[in-house]
C-alpha cells in the first residue's frame, strides 16, 4: 500500500509539466495536495498547491523567521501557514524537521500573526523503556518531561517555555484529561501522534473549537502501537485527504546531522 503523502513529484521537460498541471488532469489531485516540480530543460525547481481549482504558489511566513530546508519542508510551512487549513498532518523520519516545524509556526501565529491566543502541547504520555512509576506533584510536574521534545524546539528553551507559560499563551495536556474540553483560539501540537490510537486522534480532533487548528506529526515507522502502513495516523490522511480543511506532508529527508541520517534507517 503506497500511503498518502501530500505531494506528487514531477520530473520533466516544460511541455511534460504543462500537461500534468493542465485542467485536463486537475481530478488526479487533492485539495491541498502539493507538486514538487523540477523542470529537466531549465534545472528550475518550485513547488505548487493545488487548491481545488487551481495550481496557486506557496505563501511562507517570513524566511528571516523560518526557512524550508528542502522543498517538503516549504510545502510544510506553506500548509501550516494557510488561514484555511485547520488540520495539518506532518509525516516523516526521524530528523526531519516534523516537531520543529509545528512549534516554530505554532508561535509565530500566535506572536507574529496574531491569528491565535495560546499554543497547547499534547502528547500521549508513555514510551519505550521500563515503567517508571509513581510521580510526584500535581498534573504539571508529572508530564514535564513529556515536554522536553517541545522546549527543545524553542530558540529560548526552558527560559522561553517558562514565560510563555506565565504569560499564558502556552500550555500542555496529555489524552486522558482531555474529555469534555474544546479548545478556542488555540494551535493545538499533537507531537508523537504515531503512537495514538483512532479513538485518540478522533479525541483530540473533536476538541478543536472556534479559530483554532491542530498540527499533527509523527512517524509511524517509530509507532509503539503499529508501525505498519496501517498506522491509525496514515489512516487518518488518507480519509481526510481531499478535504479543503486538511493538509498532509511526508518529509523523507533527514536534516539533524549526518549521524542522524546513518541511524534512521538502522534495522528497517
Amino acid at each position: 500500500m503506497e500511503f498518502y503523502k501530500g505531494y506528487k513529484r514531477i520530473e520533466g521537460d516544460t511541455e511534460y509539466i504543462n500537461i500534468m498541471l493542465s485542467p485536463e488532469k486537475y481530478d488526479e489531485w487533492c485539495i491541498n495536495e502539493y507538486a514538487i516540480i523540477k523542470n529537466t530543460e531549465t534545472g528550475q525547481e518550485s513547488e505548487m498547491r493545488f487548491d481545488g481549482k487551481k495550481f496557486v504558489g506557496l505563501k511562507l511566513p517570513n524566511s528571516k523567521y523560518i526557512k524550508g530546508k528542502n522543498a517538503e519542508q516549504r510545502c510544510a510551512l506553506d500548509a501550516l501557514n494557510n488561514d484555511d487549513i485547520t488540520t495539518v498532518a506532518l509525516l516523516g523520519q526521524p530528523g526531519s524537521g516534523k516537531s520543529h516545524l509545528t512549534m516554530k509556526m505554532g508561535l509565530y501565529r500566535i506572536r507574529e500573526k496574531g491569528t491565535q491566543a495560546k499554543i497547547l502541547c499534547v502528547r500521549e504520555a508513555w514510551g519505550e523503556g521500563k515503567e517508571i512509576g509513581f510521580l510526584p506533584g500535581d498534573i504539571s510536574d508529572k508530564i514535564a518531561m513529556f515536554q522536553l521534545p517541545f522546549i527543545q524546539q524553542m530558540d529560548g528553551g526552558i527560559w522561553e517555555y517558562e514565560k510563555l507559560v506565565q504569560e499564558g499563551k502556552l500550555d500542555s495536556n496529555v489524552l486522558y484529561y482531555m474529555k469534555g474540553t474544546t479548545y478556542d483560539e488555540t494551535i493545538m501540537l499533537c507531537d508523537e501522534a504515531e503512537d495514538l490510537t483512532k479513538k485518540q486522534i478522533k479525541l483530540v480532533g473533536t476538541r478543536i473549537g472556534k479559530n483554532s487548528k491542530i498540527y499533527f506529526s509523527g512517524d509511524y515507522k517509530q509507532s509503539l502501537l503499529d508501525s505498519s502502513e496501517s498506522n491509525p495516523l496514515l489512516l487518518m490522511c488518507e480519509q481526510l485527504k481531499g478535504n479543503p480543511l486538511f493538509a498532509c506532508v511526508y518529509l523523507p529527508e533527514d536534516v539533524r546531522s549526518e549521524t542522524s541520517k546513518m541511524f534512521a534507517d538502522l534495522f528497517d
